[in-house]
């Protein structure tokens, strides 16, 4: 049984991670709060997964803050990992390092791993600094991978998804009707399972953008709430000239609603061609997120 190191085991991803696969691997939870890199039992052949990170807040505290704890901390982890003979880190990183939330002007694009990252913000920067570093360990016996998923949504989470629900709970009829944009998001769950296919069957050092089977329109995702509720709301078409008045007034609320940040889909293929598939659909998820708020 393959022996995995697991950081951030009381957070949001690492606390399912460790519930859905504590019987898949041999977990060894630790905390860097309380156990200095340097110190941690890490064994010749473990597998080390890091989601363990400071996290994008509505009131960030200084940035040099999320410089230690995701960029430092990380590369202390991974170098002591490495010293000891580990032979992958599994590093959980972000779709915000390519930047800004979407895009409002072109709903066709989709971001690769070779998309030029242009964070916008100190979670973002602190998360990309960490990926550079940690590349640079990358050999043929340390194996670095890179995941860098969109919004993860599904049991416990807070954030954007949260209150669209609530909203759709309590207003029937909204202006979100727009079917143009597409944004890729994945579940808990879906994302719990990739890293366990990254771990068993990745090719190599590489960077993955994980998520579900497919982006969503604002008017989609909306309508797969909707159902979730068993209350499906009346959706208005917003014409294109109207959103891009609205981003002038509010840029940041109009790209998260109506902006494309598509992930383009992986070449998620290791040597045995075994291809990842999401274990949950967007509407599943979205099931079991909405169960989870009504309980």
């Amino acid at each position: 049984m393959k022996r995995v190191i697991l950081t951030g085991s009381s957070g949001f991803v690492g606390s399912r991670f460790l519930r859905d696969f504590k019987d898949h691997f041999e977990m060894v939870p630790i905390s860097l709060r309380t156990t200095p890199p340097s110190e941690i039992d890490i064994q010749n052949g473990d597998s080390i997964v890091h989601c363990a990170a400071l996290v994008h807040q509505m009131n960030p505290p200084p940035e040099e803050n999320y410089f230690h704890v995701n960029r430092d901390l990380t590369l202390e982890l991974a170098q002591a990992a490495k010293a000891k003979g580990a032979k992958h880190f599994l590093f959980l990183s972000t779709s915000h390092v390519f930047g800004d939330s979407g895009t409002i002007a072109d709903h066709n694009t989709s971001l690769t791993p070779e998309t030029p990252c242009h964070p916008t913000d100190p979670y973002g920067r602190s998360k990309l600094a960490a990926e550079e570093e940690l590349l640079k360990l990358a050999d043929s016996h340390f194996t670095v991978s890179i995941l860098r998923p969109p919004m993860v949504y599904g049991e416990g989470a807070k954030g954007n998804i949260r209150s669209l629900v609530k909203l759709v709970q309590k207003i029937p009829v909204l202006p979100l009707g727009f079917q143009h944009n597409r944004r890729s998001l994945i579940y808990v769950g879906n994302l719990c399972a990739f890293m366990v296919w990254v771990l068993e069957n990745g090719n190599g050092s590489q960077i993955y953008l994980p998520q579900d089977e497919k982006p969503l329109s604002i008017s989609e995702l909306t309508s797969k709430i909707g159902q979730a509720l068993e209350k499906q709301p009346t959706l208005i078409p917003i014409p294109r000239f109207l959103i891009f008045a609205f981003h002038l007034l509010n840029k940041k609320q109009t790209v998260r609603l109506f902006g494309t940040l598509a992930l383009a889909s992986n070449s998620t293929e290791s040597q045995d061609s075994k291809k990842f598939t999401p274990p949950y659909s967007t509407q599943e998820g979205l099931n079991r997120m909405i169960s989870e708020m009504k309980s």
